[in-house]
């Protein structure tokens, strides 16, 4: 196999590289469902045989707790590959359609057939499972892929080069490294179908690069995913949901809980209760259960959003990018940390008076990747899942939903279009192609000039 590990800088060689690809699509090889099957049994396994070595790189990048290594990109990466593995044969089977009387005879089916090359752009929170999650399904399509994983997690993406430069020839599946002019001169490529993990800013250029060619294109964003807590929510329990959900990954999660609203009664016992939480969930600082800031710049950022009255859970440890867990218990809709995406362990806590008014704040503001609605009422939970649109929801938990592979994941609006995970990620690297078949006989049906009195037939029949 040819190696696809070294440097593409500082031309990065894109043309040369997509016109091999292009070559290998159109050869036919990766048509056959045999030969998918093979290319992501040899994916799992070498996930598998050098599980230590991702975990490291991992670490190295993000300081992430083994088990949130483990479970978020190792065990999560093989599980969807394994579903590829069990389901694909009948994902891709023709789906049979009924047809109207007046075809008969006829046949008509759904196919699912490749696009061509596809480039998948991922970034640096979850640098394994954003980068293959996408690059699985369009393997499993039938594609050839150019991953360009993110320079902010450089172990990460060296680990992905050398894993895929193993295991796939580069005419087939390539991983491109590198920084912004990388990116630049993606831009200016042309792929059959594009795929983009990260910002709303970067994704609008993504998304205009598509367009150029009228390329489909699925864009994963983010946003500012609330937690709303009725009156008759459970405290203790949401507390505990919201800090394990919100504070893994060090908050560096596109669907984690951005924020939480509480009713004004409840604020003080749902702050206590969360400090109590917090407290013991990281007894210790720095806590080797806390995943460290990406970078010094994200450090900043984050350290710029604190409030006066924000409590912390043990103390910052800036050369190591620790960075403490945080409440900010007294925020409001005008608060730094209430305007844009915060991407760290900081949680804002809003009080409402009235959950009608706090949905319609809500609701006005961009609609983000989920939506985490916490209450003994079902009416409850539906009305406020009603009230915001997102791109998932989960009722009295949150992020559960994002985990379940037999559930599509995706924004809408500003967090993003289309939907990937399993079928769902096969259907959007694939052309659903419609077929007819017809056969030669007498047509029963036909119409066509001289029409005479055929519009009163037909009138007569299409009742």
């Amino acid at each position: 196999m040819s190696s696809s590990t070294s440097d593409t800088a500082p031309e990065y060689g894109l043309p040369s590289l997509l016109d091999a690809q292009r070559q290998y699509f159109s050869s036919g090889v990766t048509l056959p469902i045999e030969f998918r099957l093979d290319a992501l049994e040899r994916l799992a396994s070498g996930l598998e045989d050098r599980r230590d070595e991702l975990l490291d790189a991992l670490a190295s990048d993000l300081g992430k707790p083994k088990i949130e290594a483990y479970l978020a990109e190792v065990y999560f990466l093989i599980s969807e590959i394994r579903r590829f593995l069990k389901k694909l044969k009948r994902w891709t089977r023709p789906q049979s359609v009924g047809n109207p009387f007046y075809f008969w005879p006829a046949k008509s089916e759904i196919w699912l057939e490749p696009l061509g090359t596809s480039l998948v752009v991922s970034p640096w929170n979850y640098p394994a499972q954003l980068a293959l999650g996408p690059a699985v399904a369009s393997i499993a399509a039938g594609n050839t892929v150019v991953l360009k994983p993110s320079e902010l997690a450089p172990a990460t993406s060296s680990f992905l080069k050398e894993l895929i430069g193993s295991v796939f020839p580069e005419e087939h599946f390539s991983v491109v490294t590198g920084g912004v002019e990388l990116g630049k001169e993606l831009l200016e490529q042309s792929f059959d179908t594009w795929f983009y993990t990260g910002s709303e800013k970067v994704g609008r250029m993504y998304a205009e690069a598509a367009a150029r060619d009228l390329s489909p294109i699925t864009l994963e964003l983010g946003g500012k995913c609330p937690c709303i807590l009725a009156d008759d929510a459970d405290l203790k329990i949401s507390a505990e949901r919201i800090a394990a959900t919100k504070f893994y990954n060090a908050g560096q999660t596109c669907i984690a809980p951005d924020f939480a609203l509480v009713p004004a009664g409840k604020l003080d016992e749902f702050v206590s209760i969360l400090r109590e939480t917090l407290e013991r969930f990281y007894p210790e600082f720095p806590s080797p259960d806390l995943a460290r800031v990406v970078n010094d710049s994200h450090f900043e950022r984050l350290s710029n959003l604190l409030s006066p009255d924000a409590i912390r859970i043990g103390q910052d440890v800036r050369e190591d990018r620790y960075f403490a867990p945080t409440l900010l218990p007294n925020s409001t809709w005008e608060s730094p940390a209430m305007q844009d995406e915060i991407f760290g362990p900081i949680l804002p806590i809003v009080a409402y008076e009235d959950l009608d008014e706090a949905l319609k704040k809500v609701a006005a503001r961009p609609s983000p990747l989920a939506l985490y609605a916490f209450s003994n009422e079902k009416s409850t939970l539906e009305k406020i899942a009603r009230a915001v649109p997102s791109g998932s929801v989960c009722f009295n938990d949150a992020i559960k939903q994002a985990t379940n592979l037999k559930l599509p994941f995706g924004g809408i609006g500003a967090s993003g279009m289309g939907r990937y995970r399993g079928r769902f990620g096969l259907e959007t690297f694939s052309n659903k192609r419609a077929y007819t078949r017809r056969w030669i006989c007498k047509d029963l049906f036909a119409v066509h000039p001289p029409y005479g009195d055929q519009y009163e037939k037909m009138k007569k029949l299409l009742k």
